[in-house]
C-alpha cells in the first residue's frame, strides 16, 4: 500500500511539473508526426489562396510530445484539421521550434509525404475530409514546439493532449482545446489556485509576428485589483509556457483557494494563446477569452 502511495504521489508530482519544464527541456521528436485520413495533392506554380484570394490562419500554440520525467509519463498531441469549406482548398503548415526556427531536427510526414524543415508543402485537400497530425511516443524524450497551419476557405481546428502511464500506456488524462488566432492583442484567462492540492492554471503563449514584440501579464483578483505585472519579451516566432505561481511568485499562495484572472496586453497583433489548469494528473482546459 505503501509503495502505491508513493507511486501514485511521485506520478501527481511529475505530471504537475511537467507543463512548467516544457519550456527548457528541447530534443529530437523521435516518433515525429504522423497525418492521416486526407490524401493531399501537391499543388506548384501559384499561390497558396491565388483563385479565391481568402486566407484562413489558425494557431496550435502547444505541441508536447514524449517524457519529461523519464519515461515515468508519457504525453501525445493529437491536432485534427477539417476542410468545412464546401469545396477543395489549398493548405499549408509550419511547425517551430521554441526558439522561433523551423521545426528542421525531426521527420514529419503527410500521408506518404515527407515534411522537411518543418513545412508541410502547399497542397490541395479534398471537400469535408480529415487531415490527422499526431506526435508521442514512448521513446520519445519531452518536446514543446507550436504550429501554424494556412488555408484557403474555412476549417475546423482542434488539438488535444493525452497523458498516458510511461510503461502500460494506461490513460491518466486528456483535455482538448481549440485553436487559436494568430492576432491576439488583448486577452483573459481566468485563474484558479489551491496551493495544498497542487492546483493552479498554466498557460502557453507564442508571438506569431516576423518581428520582436512585448507582452504585458496583469494577475487581478475578484475586485479588478492588479496584484502583480510580468512583461513577456518574446522574438519573433517564439514560444513560452509557465505556470501563474511561478510567473508571480510568492503573491499567489494562500491555503485556501482563490480565483483570479490574468489579463494579457500587447501593442502588437501578432500573439496566440491557450489554458491549461492541472492538479496531479488531471488537466483541463481553460479559455482565452479575446478583448475589443
Amino acid at each position: 500500500m505503501n509503495k502505491r502511495i508513493l507511486k501514485t504521489g511521485a506520478l501527481a508530482v511529475a505530471a504537475t511539473i511537467a507543463f512548467a519544464i516544457f519550456a527548457n527541456r528541447v530534443a529530437n521528436w523521435g516518433r515525429g508526426f504522423n497525418s492521416e485520413t486526407a490524401i493531399l495533392q501537391p499543388i506548384t506554380g501559384r499561390d497558396l489562396c491565388s483563385t479565391n484570394g481568402m486566407e484562413t490562419i489558425k494557431v496550435i500554440p502547444q505541441i508536447v510530445v514524449g517524457s519529461f520525467d523519464g519515461g515515468l509519463t508519457n504525453y501525445s498531441t493529437v491536432i485534427q484539421i477539417v476542410n468545412t469549406s464546401g469545396a477543395a482548398q489549398n493548405i499549408t503548415a509550419n511547425f517551430y521550434k521554441q526558439d522561433g526556427g523551423a521545426l528542421d531536427s525531426v521527420e514529419l510526414t503527410a500521408g506518404d509525404d515527407t515534411i522537411s524543415n518543418g513545412i508541410l508543402r502547399p497542397s490541395s485537400m479534398a471537400k469535408d475530409t480529415m487531415l490527422i497530425v499526431s506526435g508521442g511516443g514512448n521513446t520519445t524524450r519531452g518536446t514543446l514546439g507550436w504550429g501554424r497551419v494556412t488555408a484557403c476557405g474555412s476549417l475546423s481546428l482542434s488539438t488535444f493532449y493525452e497523458l498516458r502511464d510511461g510503461k502500460k500506456s494506461a490513460l491518466y488524462s486528456r483535455v482538448g482545446v481549440p485553436a487559436s488566432p494568430a492576432n491576439l492583442s488583448t486577452f483573459v484567462i481566468p485563474r484558479i489556485r489551491e496551493a495544498p492540492t497542487g492546483l493552479d492554471v498554466g498557460f502557453a503563449l507564442v508571438n506569431t509576428g516576423s518581428s520582436d514584440a512585448t507582452l504585458t501579464a496583469e494577475l487581478k483578483d475578484a475586485t479588478g485589483k492588479t496584484i502583480a505585472t510580468k512583461e513577456f519579451r518574446m522574438g519573433a516566432r517564439t514560444h513560452q509556457s509557465a505556470f501563474t505561481k511561478d510567473v508571480f511568485p510568492p503573491v499567489t499562495e494562500s491555503n485556501e483557494r482563490s480565483y483570479q484572472y490574468l489579463k494579457f496586453t500587447s501593442p502588437s497583433p501578432t500573439f496566440a494563446a491557450v489554458g491549461l489548469a492541472f492538479e496531479g494528473l488531471t488537466q483541463t482546459s481553460f479559455p482565452v477569452d479575446v478583448l475589443e
